[in-house]
């Protein structure tokens, strides 16, 4: 997306609530595995972007 229309629709939705922010516990049940940051998929998945 073109810079100004991320920019827009981030001031169009604001910023996410505490409640937004937080992981739901759900990912675990689904996944049987505590949930992973983004750092953490993006190293293990770095060699599909290269």
């Amino acid at each position: 997306m073109p810079e100004p229309v991320v920019e827009t629709t981030l001031g169009a939705l604001g910023a996410p609530s505490t409640a937004e922010q937080r992981v739901s516990p759900d990912v675990e049940r689904l996944l049987s595995r505590p949930p992973r940051t983004f750092a953490e998929w993006a190293t293990r998945n770095i060699a599909a972007f290269k």
